[in-house]
């Protein structure tokens, strides 16, 4: 993904709708350079939640992770903007004979509140779908109405700083830009041919200013830190698995929690 310039405000549900509904056809293939972040989070919600629970995936696109929690024996509800990212995750349910386990609906995450009716064991949304918002109070707000006491929001987002970000610029010697990682609160990226702005955040700012008022911090870490993106093509695959191996294992140092390019927050819904 490249930088463009940052839609206008009004346009921002439009542009990302557009945008993924034009990759929807081949986004699993796009993303499957990230499959061993995705194997990370898929471990974390076998730890969070039991077969039986009701889980909401905000932002669920063709439905990797709902199908892997379905997969879990867990009953998910799905919600997307794009219409034909959620036709993709229909067609997937129906290949793996899951219809009795996931409910996939075409909903802006902006229109959480027409949930209000429903409630959840748990909610989750991965890979940045939550980052596409310019603020995440609202999120955070009808989401806690939408979660029992004591249920879990697991979000995982982009983080302000990427150590391999920065590491990149240094090596093409491009010093201003490498200056400039971690500064960036908005940035944008052209997805389907569409620019489609993100808001950038460090972990512990991202709890503290949308979720510490109803959510107690369970948990949280970096993904990415170590680990190169699979854009870095020159590194040998045993050093690649090796810088994952550590990832996995370090992501919670204080130093290594806002270094990688993506973070997680596990969030336990306080009893009123």
């Amino acid at each position: 993904m490249r930088l463009h310039a940052i839609p206008r405000p009004k346009d921002a549900c439009l542009s990302v709708r557009v945008a993924y509904d034009a990759i929807a056809a081949g986004y699993d293939d796009q993303v499957r350079g990230d499959d061993w972040m995705r194997r990370r989070l898929h471990a974390h919600y076998a730890n969070a939640f039991r077969p039986g629970q009701r889980v909401l995936d905000v932002g669920c696109g063709t439905g990797i992770d709902a199908i892997a929690l379905a997969s879990m024996g867990i009953q998910v509800v799905g919600i997307d903007g794009s219409a034909a990212m959620i036709e993709r995750l229909r067609e997937k349910v129906a290949a793996a004979r899951l219809e009795d386990r996931v409910d996939a609906r075409v909903l802006e995450i902006q229109n959480l509140r027409e949930l209000c009716d429903e409630r959840f064991d748990g909610i989750v949304s991965a890979f940045a779908s939550l980052s596409s918002l310019a603020d995440l109070s609202a999120f955070a707000r009808d989401a806690a109405e939408l979660v029992h006491p004591r249920g879990r929001l697991i979000v995982h987002l982009l983080n302000r700083f990427s150590l391999w970000e920065f590491l990149g610029y240094l090596m093409r010697r491009e010093l201003a830009s490498a200056a400039r990682v971690g500064r960036v609160r908005r940035r944008s990226f052209t997805i389907g041919g569409q620019a489609v702005a993100h808001t950038l955040y460090f972990t512990d700012e991202a709890y503290r200013r949308f979720f510490a008022r109803s959510w107690t911090r369970r948990d949280s870490y970096s993904l990415g830190a170590l680990r190169p993106p699979h854009t870095v093509r020159r590194l040998p695959p045993p050093l690649v698995g090796g810088l994952e191996w550590l990832d996995v294992r370090v992501g919670r140092w204080p130093l290594l929690r806002d270094a990688g390019r993506f973070f997680v927050l596990d969030l336990e819904r306080r009893l009123p």
